[in-house]
């Protein structure tokens, strides 16, 4: 679906069983944070790219890529910016003001939207492999979401958690993109 634009392998790694997937995310976690330096301009560019006016994205943890000055920018621009809700098992994204949620996330207090109104979604990832495959944090919330929407999908990562591969299930969902501080990485899915 896209071309790649810059190919960075941080790092490798070696097929893992699915049981490994909780010592990878914990591996992971203890390496973090990282410099978000550079990843500002990758957001743009690709929201630009994209000519996406409706972005779903999220708040990021002290422990995440910084998302906040894009963020600041989707507003700024006129743009649409969506944030993620946890209803019951689900995912939504809505607009709102935001406010203390499940685990311990700001939420906004808005109405869920359509989404497949979107036009990109950012989506958080403990890392991504050279194939679209992402790791989370483990709850499955946005592998349910990213099973029903269809604009491109972007993973925000540091520049260390892209890897050769990472383990998969069956419930896992492909992204289309990685973005990480000094790289933008398209995958064909």
């Amino acid at each position: 679906m896209f071309e790649s634009l810059f190919l960075s392998h941080a790092g490798k790694i070696t097929p893992m069983q699915t049981q490994d997937k909780a010592i990878l995310r914990q591996q992971l976690q203890g390496a973090r944070p990282h410099s978000s330096e550079g990843l500002f301009a990758n957001l743009v560019r690709v929201a630009m790219e994209l000519g996406a006016t409706k972005v779903a994205s999220y708040q990021s943890l002290q422990s995440e890529p910084d998302t906040s000055e894009f963020n600041a920018w989707v507003v700024a621009t006129g743009r649409t910016l969506l944030l993620p809700r946890i209803e019951n098992d689900d995912l939504v994204f809505a607009s709102g003001e935001v406010a203390l949620g499940a685990f311990g996330i700001q939420e906004p207090s808005g109405a869920a939207v359509n989404l497949n109104s979107l036009d990109l979604i950012l989506v958080p990832a403990l890392a991504i492999d050279a194939s679209g495959n992402r790791l989370g944090k483990g709850k499955g919330f946005y592998d349910r979401a990213l099973a029903k929407i269809e604009c491109p999908k972007f993973a925000v990562i540091f520049d260390a958690e892209y890897l050769e591969s990472l383990p998969t299930e069956s419930h896992d969902q492909k992204v289309d993109g990685a973005i990480s501080p000094s790289a933008i990485n398209y995958f064909r899915n």
